[in-house]
Order: C-alpha cells, then sequence, then structure tokens
C-alpha cells in the first residue's frame, strides 16, 4: 500500500504517519522529523504520493498553529506509550540525537505496514493489531544499533522479508548482544510475522467458558507408578488426590503487600494439590494421572538446577586459587591492566565488567549513597582507608519505607566496605595513588575508558589458557569470581550474607531472602577479612593471628529497611501487657469479655509470629493438631494454603508453648460461656476473634492488624524481617534460618527424600535463639478467663 497525500484533506497523512493522542503531545517536534522520513519512505521503494505537495504543507505553518491551539488540553507524556505506541515512538526519535538512516527506514516500513494492516482489520484481530504494534514500536525506540543492523533490508514483498527476518533470528548470534535487544528483535520479527498470517492464533474466551474451566473436578486417583529408590524422581501410591482452589481474598497481592511479604511469596493462581503435583490442563484432557507423569521429569531437572551446593566444580579448589595467586604476587598476568582485573574480580567477586567501572576516592565520604543508574555495580576503591566499597544487591521488588514507620526501624544502608589486606594493597597502591592524585571531582576512574572490556576479557582468556597448559589445573574466570563467594559460604554458612558481600545473584526459591534479610556490615566485613586473610596464610604469605585492616566502620546495617528496633517493640509488647491487665479486670459483661478476648488472640498470635516467622497470611495454627505440645513444635502452612502445599514444622520456646496451653484453656472457658448466653463458636481454627454479636471470625491479617493497629504501626511482617538478622546474630547458621524461615525451592525441601537435615540440631539451635528474642521483647505468659 502507497500512503497519499490529499490536498482537500492535508492532515489526514500526517494522522495517518503518526497515529497521534488528541492533544498532539509533542507533535511540533515530530513534524521537524517529518523530512526524514518521507525521505526514508523513498530509501525503502515505498514513496508517498504528493510528498512534495505534503513536506510544503507542513512548511506552512499549520501544524504549529493547531499545536498552539491544542495546548489546553494538553495531558504531558503519562499514558502516552501503551495507549498511543506510534506517536510515542515517533517522539522519542524526534528526541534522539542519534537517530540512524536505518532506524528510519524500518520506521517507515513499519509505518505503512501497520496503514496497510488497519485496512483490512477484522474486529477479532484489533487486540492482537494493537499488541504486536506496541511491541513493534518499544523496539524501534529501544535496539541498538548493532542490534538494529541485523534487521534485513526492506522489500515491497512483506512475506520475503518476513522470511528473511526469521532466518536472521533463527542463526543469530545471541553471545553479541543482551536479552533485551534479542527479545527486542523478536518482537519487531512479531510484528510482520503476524501481518502476513502467520502468528499464532489466539480464541479468546468468554466469561462463562473461564467460569467453567474452574469447575474441575476437586478429588482423583493417581495412578501406581514403579518406584526406584536411587531415582530423582519420587514415586506415588495409589491414593486421593485433593486439588484446592486459591481463595480469592488470597490473591489480592494489595493485602499481602500492606502486611509486608515479600513479592517472591506471593501465591500465585494456579490450581494447588496437595503435596504432589501440578496445574491440570484440563482443556486439553489431561488428569491427575496423566499430569503426575508429566510433571515428574521437570520436577528432577528444577531440583538438580537448584542444587546450591558450596564446593562444587564452579569453585576453584587450594590448589589452583595459589596459582592464581602466585602469578598475581611475581607479576606473570600479563599486562598491569589484567593483572588488577583479576585481582579485584578474585577479591570482590564482582563481574569483570563491573570491575572494568572501578571508581578511586580518597575517603568513605566520597562514595555516593546510592548506585549510579548507568553503572549499578561500580565498586570503589577507598584509599584512605585501604577499602574497596560496594552496593548490596537487592530483591528486584522492594516497596519503600513510609516516613511513619522510618523512626521505628533500624537504619541500614546499602552500601559494604571490605578492608583490603596488605599484600593484595601492594599490587593496587601504584594505581590507586597515581590515579587518586589526579581525581579532581569526588572520584577517578581506575581503568582509562578507551580499554574496552572485551579486549581485556580477551587477554584475560590468553593469561590463563597458559597458566592452564603449564599446570594442568581447569582454572576459568568465572571459578575465580566464585572464590569469595565459596569462600563466605563456608565461613558464614550463609549464602545471604555471602550474596550481600559479593552481588551474586540468589536462586529461586532463595531469592526471597534479601527481602528480608539484615547484617552489620562490620561482622560481613569481619568474615570477609577471615576469608582473603586465609588465602595468604595458606601462601605462608601471612600468620592466622593477623588482625583485619584497621577499619572504623561507623556503618548502620546492610538489608531490609523494614526491620523493627527492639526497643520499640518492647515498648508495643508492655503497651499491649498492660491493656490485657485492664481488660481482665472489666471482663464481665459481654462487650468487655469480646475486647479482653480479641486483644488476647491478637498478643498469642503476636507471640507465635516472632517466634516462628510466620507470614502475614490466615490462620497462624489452622487447626489444633498441628500444635504437638508434647514435642514442642507447631506445623507452619503459610505460603500457599491450609493444605500444607509448602509446609514447615518449627520448634516453639516454653514461653510460647505455655501460652498456647492458656489460650486453649480460655477458648474452652469462653466457649463454656457463649453457650450460655446462646452464641455458638462454629470455626475450628485455633485461634479465633469475635465480632460485635459475639460471632467467629478468621484471624485473618487484616482484623489482626485492625485489633492491634493502635499500638503496631507498621507492617505486621516485621517479625519475620527481625528475625533473620536477629537468628545470624545469635549464631543460628544461615541453612538452619533457610529452613525456619521456609526458604526453598523445588531439589532443596528440609524434609524431602534425601533430605540431611538434622530435627535435633534445629531445635538445639533455633529455640534458644528464639527465646531469647523473645525475652529481649519482654513477651511473658498471660492467662486467659479461665485462670
Amino acid at each position: 500500500m502507497t500512503l497519499k497525500f490529499d490536498s482537500e484533506n492535508p492532515e489526514a497523512l500526517l494522522v495517518e504517519i503518526v497515529q497521534p493522542r488528541p492533544d498532539w503531545y509533542a507533535m511540533d517536534r515530530i513534524a521537524n522529523l517529518m523530512p526524514r522520513i518521507v525521505s526514508a519512505f523513498d530509501q525503502i521503494s515505498q514513496p508517498i504520493e504528493g510528498a512534495d505537495a505534503f513536506l510544503e504543507w507542513l512548511d506552512s505553518g499549520v501544524v504549529e498553529a493547531k499545536y498552539t491551539e491544542l495546548a489546553p488540553e494538553r495531558q504531558g507524556i503519562r499514558g502516552l506509550v501503551g495507549e498511543y505506541p506510534q506517536h510515542a515512538g515517533l517522539r522519542a526519535l524526534a528526541e534522539s540525537e542519534e537517530c540512524s538512516e536505518k532506524r528510519l527506514q524500518v520506521v517507515a516500513y513499519v509505518i505503512n505496514t501497520a496503514s496497510a494492516w488497519r485496512q483490512e482489520l477484522a474486529p477479532s484481530e484489533e487486540r492482537s493489531f494493537k499488541n504486536r504494534v506496541e511491541d513493534a514500536w518499544r523496539a524501534l525506540r529501544l535496539l541498538s544499533e548493532s542490534a538494529l543492523a541485523k534487521v534485513p533490508k526492506c522489500v515491497d514483498d512483506v512475506a520475503r522479508f518476513e522470511k528473511h527476518f526469521a532466518r536472521v533470528n533463527e542463526n543469530l548470534d545471541q553471545r553479541q548482544f543482551d536479552e533485551k535487544n534479542v527479545r527486542y528483535l523478536d518482537e519487531l520479527h512479531r510484528f510482520f510475522k503476524f501481518y502476513v498470517g502467520e502468528g499464532r492464533i489466539i480464541t479468546y474466551q468468554s466469561d462463562k467458558q473461564k467460569a467453567q474451566r474452574w469447575e474441575v473436578q476437586k478429588t482423583g486417583d493417581w495412578k501406581g507408578l514403579d518406584n526406584d529408590v536411587d531415582s530423582e524422581i519420587e514415586g506415588v501410591q495409589e491414593r486421593s488426590v485433593h486439588i484446592t482452589l486459591p481463595q480469592g481474598e488470597e490473591l489480592v497481592s494489595k493485602e499481602h503487600r500492606i502486611a509486608g511479604n515479600a513479592p517472591e511469596e506471593l501465591m500465585s493462581a494456579s490450581v494447588l494439590i496437595s503435596e504432589r503435583g501440578a496445574a491440570l490442563n484440563s482443556e486439553r484432557g489431561e488428569t491427575p494421572s496423566t499430569g503426575l507423569r508429566k510433571q515428574q521429569p521437570k520436577r528432577a531437572a528444577y531440583r538438580r538446577a537448584n542444587s546450591f551446593l558450596p564446593g562444587r566444580w564452579e569453585s576453584l579448589n587450594e590448589y589452583e586459587r595459589g596459582l592464581v595467586l602466585q602469578v598475581l604476587f611475581e607479576n606473570k598476568m600479563g599486562s598491569e591492566n589484567t593483572r588488577l582485573h583479576v585481582l579485584l574480580i578474585l577479591l570482590t567477586g564482582r563481574s569483570l565488567e563491573s570491575i572494568s567501572e572501578t571508581a578511586v576516592v580518597q575517603n568513605r565520604s566520597q562514595v555516593p549513597d546510592k548506585p549510579k543508574k548507568n553503572q549499578p555495580e561500580c565498586i570503589y576503591l577507598v584509599r584512605d582507608d585501604q577499602a574497596w566499597a560496594g552496593f548490596v544487591p537487592e530483591p528486584p521488588e522492594r516497596r519503600k519505607l513510609a516516613k511513619k514507620w522510618a523512626p521505628h526501624m533500624e537504619v541500614t544502608n546499602k552500601l559494604f566496605i571490605g578492608p583490603i589486606p596488605d599484600a593484595f594493597w601492594q599490587i593496587l597502591r601504584p594505581r590507586v595513588e597515581l590515579v587518586a592524585r589526579r581525581i579532581q571531582t569526588k572520584s577517578g576512574i581506575l581503568f582509562a575508558r578507551r580499554t574496552s572490556t572485551e579486549s581485556v576479557a580477551e587477554e584475560i582468556a590468553i593469561e590463563i589458557k597458559k597458566l592452564n597448559k603449564a599446570t594442568g589445573s581447569r582454572i576459568t574466570l568465572k571459578r575465580i569470581q566464585t572464590c569469595v563467594f565459596e569462600g563466605l559460604i563456608h565461613q558464614t554458612t550463609d549464602s545471604v550474607d555471602a550474596s550481600l558481600v559479593t552481588g551474586r545473584k540468589l536462586p529461586t526459591g532463595q531469592s526471597a531472602n534479601l527481602y528480608y534479610h539484615t547484617r552489620s556490615v562490620e561482622t560481613l566485613a569481619a568474615d570477609y577479612v577471615d576469608v582473603v586473610n586465609g588465602w595468604l596464610v595458606n601462601l605462608g604469605l601471612s600468620s592466622p593471628s593477623m588482625a583485619p585492616a584497621n577499619l572504623d566502620f561507623g556503618l548502620p546495617r546492610v538489608g531490609s529497611p523494614f526491620c523493627v528496633r527492639l526497643e520499640v517493640m518492647r515498648d508495643v509488647v508492655s503497651r499491649l501487657r498492660a491493656q490485657l491487665a485492664e481488660y481482665r479486670k472489666t471482663a464481665h459483661s459481654r462487650a468487655n469479655i469480646r475486647k479482653f478476648h480479641n486483644l488476647f488472640t491478637a498478643y498469642a498470635i503476636l507471640q507465635v509470629m516472632w517466634s516462628t516467622g510466620f507470614r502475614a497470611v490466615r490462620d497462624p495454627i489452622a487447626y489444633r493438631y498441628e500444635f504437638n505440645e508434647r514435642r514442642g513444635f507447631v506445623i507452619i502452612a503459610d505460603k500457599v494454603d491450609d493444605n500444607l502445599g509448602h509446609s514447615r514444622l518449627v520448634y516453639l520456646p516454653e514461653v510460647v508453648i505455655e501460652q498456647l496451653r492458656c489460650y486453649e484453656a480460655h477458648r474452652r472457658h469462653l466457649q463454656l460461656r457463649l453457650h450460655e448466653v446462646g452464641v455458638e463458636v462454629p470455626i475450628e481454627t485455633f485461634f479465633v476473634f469475635l465480632d460485635a454479636k459475639l460471632q467467629s471470625e478468621f484471624a485473618t491479617p487484616k482484623r489482626l492488624a485492625d485489633e492491634i493497629q493502635w499500638t503496631f504501626p507498621w507492617p505486621l511482617n516485621v517479625s519475620r524481617h527481625t528475625l533473620r538478622g536477629f537468628l545470624r546474630d545469635q549464631g543460628v547458621p544461615g541453612y538452619l534460618v533457610d529452613v525456619f524461615m521456609g526458604h526453598w525451592g523445588v531439589g532443596t525441601e528440609p524434609l524431602a527424600k534425601y533430605s540431611s537435615l538434622d530435627l535435633a540440631e534445629m531445635k538445639n539451635r533455633i529455640v534458644p535463639a528464639t527465646a531469647a528474642l523473645l525475652d529481649e521483647l519482654g513477651f511473658e505468659v498471660e492467662a486467659g478467663l479461665d485462670a
């Protein structure tokens, strides 16, 4: 299709090219780009008919006149990209200083194709068309020039162009581009693929069909499978399967966020099968039996992928690490740039790209408080402190700390500082001193900007290859990078501590740890110095008793900003207990009985939350049998539902066990008193609130928050944020803390088939620590109405 300028309706061609929003936002800048776009149409052999007249019309000033006329209706950029992607894309290109001719040619080709597609669009295709146009313009805005060069030459035959584009994408060397560019090329290709009719056909369901889809059979039978005791795939005996549909209230992410839960822990909308299984695709005739057979190989693959064990092949052994250190100290690692890159990778555990951006500062005050947007993983060498500083990793999503919460929380930082032992500093000092003398701003770059990361990587690979050939070792840059991470795991027993120091991302199942964990910078630095100093001890270059570098930290903790200060929580507990004592004195009337019972229930739930790390969902203890009084543990099923899809066993301190005994006796007594006035208690869960009519209510987070909001002005989940760091400060090993917090994925279940978890060790290490916390906060056993 050829675009045409109509002198009787001159504005129509501009509207067809731009597809503008009614307020013509930034149309004055887009009009300035139009001559180049018209030229691009000529270059792709799809010229605009009447192009000269169109350009004369643009020069006449009518666009500027209408742009000024619409000024009062202008809304700004908000919503432009999502609702008017073609308009937004042309605005971005008009404001770009480096808009190449190649990009404009592809833009013209997309505009012409979209115009032809719009003319022949069927109503059922409108949604697909809108999505494809939005994706294509996102790609046109964000594709790098190197990736854009892979787009084939635009030709008249769109089908032939699409096939050529498909071959390019299929044979694309993805090592040359980052994931975003690869995705953008795929989205741009998908636009043309759908236009020629080869896209995936989607049949959208009506609301009635969607409702029928959820009406799946709630029970079924597993077909028995042969069991192999040595197989990674767990067999299942013949038994009933209970499929539980998630409740609507649990799907509202807003409630989870208000309660303070990590986004990674939010419940998904898939059908849940108790203990083992997955969502069934009932539309394709899948049954529980075939679904299980289909999921078992996937579970085995996930188990292998999520095995996160220190000491595996990807870390250097002591001999290989000694070889690397030896060539560094003897200055046999190529050029000085190569030597310094390898040394900093070894010392920090950061990637080559991060090390290439290393900056030098005179003192710690010159290190920024926040990472730079364009260099988020950059590290800083602090000359006066003989240390390096880097920003700790953060979870992908974390809500901001509200101003009203901040006074109650521990002060946390985003910066880790690690002292560098003298032997390593001797290698770094000449370059650091040289750069520090030349600094005229707050910081200076350690490596010259003309030094490309690719050339350094090639030189490092050559030097490592020489070392491997001479020694018969199997050293790689990746294994050098993991040395600090592996060493910290052995030193601290906690992968999260190691991640905070090195910036390494944790695997699925452990990523939520970063959302909760908080740790002292001084503690992390001491562990770090022990690790790197141990390398020197093994080489005979230092003594085991060598003290860390003299560094006055003066830094707060790093990690979660939602860690409540213990003295503030002590005041909360004290006020709750004082109010309970007041309510107990007047618990004679129906209204006062309700007040005492509800606050007593809230107090008991808070004890459970602060001793078990219970997430703020519903029913801390769903049923009485989940609390084993004699053995002193409780079953917590807080991540999915009450059918124990992700349950954990937590041992309780004696004060909590006694409090739960008192609460149970109180409930029996209360039930008798309510029965006397004709009120039944139908809910069978362990914790129950009462409404104004003395009818029982579930112990939901919202109900708990309503009861204690007068003294608890922050998210309920601060207990989890505070607990993890407190347990680690008490010396509880990180792997036991992970089990306690419920952070594991497929293949790392603490009580799975090949689990090595020692429950006795868990009880002996966890219970004293949680008991110390409850004692620190002032939690004591409070009696109920039966006393």
